[in-house]
């Protein structure tokens, strides 16, 4: 696992925090006033009210096309909504249990309005017990009554996740913004977003580290969005349900992403000099040095991601570190550096013509198995760890 604050600077993480809850702020009012508007207007028809007037006076705010979908939510049974049934919203007994209490939606749903951009924006990667608490309150006491309506105020699947690449935002330039090419769960897919005008080419899929059903609050938040491979966010994690108590975010602190970190061990002599691919490579921490809750955590997500299986299929770059490591007897970037004295390699150049990956742990980011090859490289002492913070 890396982490993402360690490869994009404060500045830049905030500029594109900010831009992303500017623009999906836009989108979230105005379809909270539209429900502000349509239980107010339900609450002034009377028994004569025309259809037409009723049609008139809901039919604000949002785009045409959303206007049926958007109602019909409201009713226990949606069929008894549709282009020519507005009379129908005079009969709140039909109703969703929760949109019969119309004065405590309006109540619900101004207080949401005071709170949304608050809810996109919220780092709960960060929060102590009080901002985890003060979540809470807001999911379970404040925001429940609307539980209903809030997948289609925080529309992820059917507004966000199919915006074109050639919009202001979208998911394609919040990807490409953060700069974060592999995957921040297991550091070995590629990432990086890929588009052609309006056309979509390739992007990582966005997991919501806080399963966006159980946390619709959520579904559009910016530190709840984690760029990452298929296999992680379908295959490993899937349906389970995160929180931040039992599993660990690529946003939490993690500095030089040493949380987690890949050993090895030879299973024969032919393995431990690099010969064959004879070993076991697996995902550690540091245990006893850890706070129980957050070894616990690192433990969950780790197996989750099944780290210690998948990563066994990368045996051969570790064999490779071994054999560079055993032919030039602990100096095989001492060599590349003397070998070419007129090119005045640095430590990290010569590292990468090594090792065919990124020395310095911010560039963690751009290259699958960054991580791998200099957890590996250190651990058998083909370079030291590098102290400076």
């Amino acid at each position: 696992m890396i982490s993402i604050r360690e490869c994009v600077t404060k500045t830049d993480l905030r500029k594109i925090k900010d831009k992303h809850i500017s623009f999906v702020s836009n989108e979230v009012e105005k379809r909270i006033d539209f429900y502000i508007n349509l239980f107010e207007s339900i609450n002034s028809f009377s028994t004569g009210t025309k259809e037409i007037t009723i049609k008139n006076a809901v039919n604000k705010l949002i785009h045409v096309k959303q206007y049926n979908p958007f109602i019909k939510i409201i009713f226990a049974d949606q069929k008894k909504f549709d282009e020519t049934k507005y009379l129908n919203l005079k009969k709140t007994l039909l109703f969703k249990t929760a949109a019969q209490n119309i004065n405590l939606v309006i109540e619900k749903l101004k207080k949401l309005k005071s709170k949304y951009k608050l809810i996109i924006g919220l780092d709960l990667s960060l929060a102590s017990q009080i901002k985890l608490d003060y979540y809470n309150n807001l999911r379970d006491i404040y925001f429940k009554p609307i539980d209903f309506l809030l997948k289609k105020i925080f529309d992820y699947e059917e507004w966000f996740e199919s915006l074109a690449p050639d919009k202001d935002w979208g998911p394609y330039q919040l990807t490409k913004s953060l700069g974060i090419r592999v995957c921040g769960y297991c550091n070995r897919q590629y990432t990086f977003s890929l588009s052609k005008g309006k056309n979509k080419i390739t992007r990582p899929e966005l997991d919501h580290f806080l399963p966006k059903n159980e946390h619709p609050l959520l579904a559009l938040s910016f530190f709840n969005l984690i760029p990452s491979c298929t296999i992680c966010n379908r295959d490993c994690k899937g349906k389970v349900s995160f929180s931040y108590t039992d599993y660990f975010s690529p946003y939490e602190p993690n500095p030089k992403h040493e949380l987690l970190k890949f050993d090895y061990i030879p299973t024969s002599y032919l393995g431990s000099i690099g010969e064959t691919d004879e070993i076991k490579v697996f995902v550690k921490n540091d245990g006893a040095k850890l706070e129980p809750g957050l070894k616990n955590k690192l433990d969950n997500t780790s197996k989750i991601f099944e780290h210690n299986t998948i990563i066994n299929e990368h045996k051969d770059i570790v064999q490779e570190i071994i054999r560079k490591r055993h032919i030039s007897n602990d100096s095989y970037i001492q060599s590349l550096q003397k070998a070419f004295p007129d090119a005045k390699l640095t430590l990290e150049e010569a590292y990468r013509l090594a090792y065919g990956n990124f020395y310095d742990e911010k560039e963690f980011n751009k290259r699958p198995l960054a991580k791998l090859t200099k957890d590996i490289a250190i651990s058998i002492g083909a370079i030291k760890k590098s102290t400076k913070k």
